[in-house]
């Protein structure tokens, strides 16, 4: 096998003068990158190995470009596997370089995990999300960058397949130290259901805990109408709460920030009747009026628990109006 030298820019890319990146490939990862919220997954991996992006020019535009980008990758105090990680992630797109990416990873003795990540974020860069999955749930994987992969998963993955997210967190099980990373994925845990999210935000600490709770009631009132609304909001009033969740319940739709979300006082009606507290229902002082449905609305409703007589579809009233 000929031998390669990976320090060495000739030996690697060889020695055409006008060697570097196609203007679509250029163009496609620029505007990827505008997708990506400003920073492909190749960003990351500058920085991990310690080279100011502002330094190098990825996508490179000319050859000169590519012999900086690919001395400072190699001369950088990283480990050997992780600077020739990001030459093999640059040949795979240079197409006609003196070796492909496969023949260098071959050459360099580059372990095949290091290959199967850089295959799972070279797609993530291209918004090939359901190839990226494929690679980057692989059990031979150390979960690198693992909340920016959830993030971005949910935030563009997630627009053609929502399992996907959900796929990759059952996969890798990430901690999720940021907010705005589990906020985003709990919003996905919510669209695929109610109860799911709940059980969910049990799984963290109180605080967390009481987050995500009151996230999960505004997700069901400010997402959408109609009847998936209604069906929401039955499946929230029908959860089995505990003490403390009671609480914030009453707490966030009474006084809390949800109290000006739309049904809010329809949704403390809904609840209070669905766990047989029709005391509390009757005695509920808010301005409930509504448009009648089938001749019945909340002072309809009101009356009828005074008189002892709870209507069967009382769950489906104002959520759906």
């Amino acid at each position: 096998m000929e031998e390669i030298e990976p320090e060495n820019f000739d030996s690697v890319f060889g020695s055409e003068p006008k060697l570097t990146y196609n203007e679509q490939t250029i163009s496609t990862i620029n505007n990827n990158r505008h997708t990506l919220e400003n920073e492909l997954f190749f960003d990351r991996l500058m920085k991990a190995i310690g080279l100011d992006q502002a330094e190098y020019t990825f996508p490179p535009r000319s050859n000169q470009d590519l012999r900086k980008l690919h001395e400072g990758i190699v001369t950088a105090s990283s480990p050997n596997h992780h600077k020739q990680s990001l030459v093999y992630y640059i040949l795979k797109d240079v197409p006609y370089a003196y070796k492909n990416a496969q023949e260098y990873a071959a050459k360099c003795y580059l372990p095949k995990k290091y290959q199967v990540f850089i295959d799972g974020i070279w797609h993530l860069d291209r918004l090939m999300f359901e190839i990226a999955l494929d690679y980057l749930t692989e059990p031979c994987l150390i979960p690198t960058f693992p909340e920016e992969i959830l993030y971005t998963l949910c935030r563009h993955g997630s627009r053609n397949d929502i399992t996907l997210p959900l796929a990759y967190y059952h996969s890798v099980s990430p901690a999720i130290s940021s907010t705005k990373i589990l906020d985003t994925f709990f919003n996905i845990l919510c669209q695929v259901g109610i109860t799911e999210a709940f059980f969910f935000s049990r799984t963290k600490g109180e605080f967390i805990h009481h987050h995500l709770f009151e996230r999960l009631i505004s997700f069901v009132h400010g997402n959408c109408g109609g009847d998936k609304r209604a069906t929401r909001a039955i499946e929230l009033v029908s959860l089995p709460l505990n003490d403390m969740e009671d609480s914030w319940f009453d707490l966030y739709l009474m006084d809390g920030k949800g109290k000006h979300l739309y049904g809010s006082k329809d949704t403390i009606m809904m609840r209070r009747i669905a766990t047989g507290k029709t005391r509390e229902a009757v005695e509920l002082k808010a301005n409930m009026t509504g448009k009648k449905i089938e001749g019945i609305d909340w002072p309809g409703v009101r009356e009828g628990l005074q008189q002892g007589c709870e209507p069967l579809l009382l769950p489906e009233f104002s959520m759906n109006r």
